[in-house]
């Protein structure tokens, strides 16, 4: 009888063991967490570079997932750039300081596995996303977080790996929105910066 008993039990952990191997296979809902570093920078190349900025910082952001190849990911990014900003008309310099740029943005990607094997894949995911570029309050500079256009918009994409749950993916971002409103500067009424951010990011994340 103990025997029996012995069978049962090794019996009912491993039916309950192939249970949930066959649910994880079969998932295809995530949820996931992510962060990195972030290099971004801007200028204004029609007006000879009277605006240029870029600075390195860090992302923070989470996401949803689903399927597997295909598969489609919303996600939210918090990013914050410490930037060396300069303005400048003709060889005068109207600022030159380190501002604190902040975007928030939500994405929408489809990606797709180029190569997937049980535990190892390697992938590609691009996308749209809509967020929000601003200040935080205590910059000393010559505009103001009403002198941002928002919301900006403008595309992502990116190559990376995963390995079981965890991820690394290298991405590179840029805002169709330019940056500025036309502001008053040094005599001018409505002037038009015509700067539009780009970011290159590296970020590891885990999805469960």
């Amino acid at each position: 009888m103990k025997a029996i008993k012995k069978i049962r039990i090794l019996l009912f952990f491993f039916l309950t063991s192939l249970l949930f191997t066959g649910n994880a296979g079969a998932q295809v809902f995530y949820i996931g967490v992510n962060g990195g570093a972030v290099y971004s920078w801007f200028d204004s190349p029609e007006l000879d570079d009277i605006v240029s900025s870029d600075g390195w910082g860090w992302d923070l952001g989470f996401f949803l997932r689903y399927g597997k190849r295909p598969y489609f990911q919303v996600g939210f990014d918090w990013v914050r750039s410490n930037n060396n900003f300069l303005i400048k008309v003709g060889e005068t310099v109207l600022a030159n300081e380190n501002i604190n740029l902040h975007n928030f943005d939500f994405s929408l990607k489809i990606g797709y596995n180029i190569l997937q094997t049980p535990m190892f894949k390697i992938k590609v995911h691009t996308g749209p996303f809509i967020g929000r570029s601003l200040l935080f309050s205590g910059e000393d500079i010559l505009f103001d977080n009403n002198d941002f256009k928002n919301p900006q918009w403008g595309i992502i994409a990116g190559t990376g790996f995963q390995f079981t749950n965890l991820i690394v993916d290298f991405e590179y971002s840029y805002h169709f929105t330019e940056l500025f409103q036309p502001i008053p500067i040094d005599g001018f009424e409505h002037f038009e910066f015509g700067s539009k951010l780009q970011l290159v990011s590296v970020k590891i994340g885990f999805m469960f």
